[in-house]
């Protein structure tokens, strides 16, 4: 060993971390055969695969092996870090996911920067013209090569990207976490959009309906906007008993 490596937050921080069965087994092999069999890979030095193995060996005395990549840009060197991170077979859906969605916003900020240096004033003038939005079929095209690479369904890729952005930070942590499902996480994302709508509903017709006072009541209309309430509120029953495991509050507050 020649060089120390040095350890960066952020580098360190794209990689999902190993669960304490599969590091106390990566201690265990390191220390059966007092050798690291795979080298740490370093870029400018820092570690870009193998922060485990370092601390491991480090930590006991044990020799390793480094091997330094050539990568033009620190950029470059975290998308190598996730595209890397998605060869590991221990991987969850939910971190494969992740990893790909991470290398998008580094590819697209770094799209965004190297736009913003080229354009010079162009690109303030620009600002003033109307956004244009990306075609749907190149939204399209960019979903399903996120899905190849991700290695999961489609279904299971959009399900989790619409937890992601709509549900709660609860919910969210709940599925990164591995207490729900991503299916079962999904369906308690539309229960809470039912209840959401129901309850608006339901407060609605509760506010419309005629007092039985009124003079101008329209004996009708009371009728059908007291059936709509009292079936509004038999769904919102329903819906609340189809999500027991909900870990945030999803009652309906009326």
């Amino acid at each position: 060993m020649s060089i120390l490596p040095k350890v960066d937050p952020e580098f360190k921080s794209l990689i999902p971390p190993l669960t304490m069965e599969e590091r106390s087994q990566l201690e265990q092999n390191i220390l059966s055969s007092r050798k690291c069999y795979d080298p740490i890979i370093l870029w400018d030095g820092f570690i870009i695969d193998g922060h485990n193995r370092f601390e491991i060996c480090f930590r006991h005395g044990i020799e390793f092996q480094v091997k330094e990549m050539t990568l033009p840009s620190r950029e470059a060197a975290m998308v190598w870090i996730l595209e890397n991170q998605l060869s590991r077979r221990n991987l969850t859906e939910v971190a494969r996911i992740e990893i790909v969605l991470l290398k998008e916003e580094l590819l697209r900020e770094k799209a965004r920067r190297n736009q913003s240096l080229a354009g010079g004033d162009k690109t303030r003038a620009g600002a003033l013209l109307p956004k244009v939005s990306k075609p749907e079929n190149e939204r399209i095209n960019v979903q399903n090569s996120q899905v190849t690479e991700a290695g999961v369904g489609k279904g299971t890729f959009i399900r989790y990207t619409q937890i992601k952005k709509h549900g709660s930070p609860e919910l969210l942590a709940s599925v990164q976490s591995g207490e729900l499902k991503i299916g079962t996480a999904h369906r308690i994302l539309e229960i809470n959009k039912k209840l959401r709508i129901a309850n608006k509903m339901y407060k609605h017709t509760a506010n419309v309906i005629p007092s039985k006072t009124s003079k101008a009541i329209n004996q009708q209309i009371h009728d059908k906007l007291t059936g709509l309430s009292a079936l509004l509120k038999e769904l919102i029953a329903k819906l609340e008993e189809g999500a027991p495991d909900d870990p945030v509050n999803n009652q309906s507050n009326i």
